[in-house]
């Protein structure tokens, strides 16, 4: 599968940069695929197209950082990942972080209009850091890899956000 990606790249330097990616992120992407299908074969087959689709378009988003390449990558499985759910016709049923608390009454009944809203009007930073954790359900690790930091300061970040966000939704 990596030399049929390979011969999507012209340039030999991008070759590379995308082998070494590929070696890096293909347990991520694996997980990812798997998490929504739940079947190692079609994880499988889901992980091989998407990393064919970032070949395609590497010569493009080989310059984004890291982390924001490696956030495009999995962006990709979980599209890959839910075109096969859908031509399987399943369904794929959402999984909630149990970090999140669902106890506080005063917020039990938000929309998902009103929380996109309040996410909006959070910094760049806080909605990024949401956006790694519960779309992408990046482990701490990987967030803190992302941003530079340690585990501790990527747990305490979205504590933050968290309680940012609920005192969003506690305005209106």
């Amino acid at each position: 599968m990596l030399s049929a990606c390979m011969a999507l790249i012209d340039s030999k330097a991008q070759r590379e940069e995308f082998e070494i990616f590929y070696n890096d992120n293909k347990n991520l992407g694996y997980s990812k695929a798997y998490s929504i299908l739940h079947d190692e074969q079609a994880a499988e087959d889901a992980l091989s197209e998407a990393f064919l689709r970032l070949a395609k378009c590497f010569q493009k988003v080989h310059n984004l950082s890291s982390h924001k390449l490696r956030a495009y990558f999995v962006i990709i499985v979980k599209n890959v990942a839910i075109d096969m759910l859908r031509h399987s016709g399943s369904v794929n049923e959402i999984r909630f972080d149990d970090e999140i608390d669902y106890s506080d009454s005063e917020i039990e009944d938000v929309n998902i209009e009103r929380l996109e809203e309040c996410i909006k009007r959070l910094s760049e930073a806080d909605r990024e850091l949401l956006y790694l954790r519960y779309e992408l359900e990046l482990s701490h690790i990987d967030i803190a890899k992302s941003f530079g930091i340690t585990e501790a300061a990527s747990r305490q970040r979205l504590r933050h956000a968290k309680a940012k966000l609920k005192a969003e939704l506690l305005k209106e």
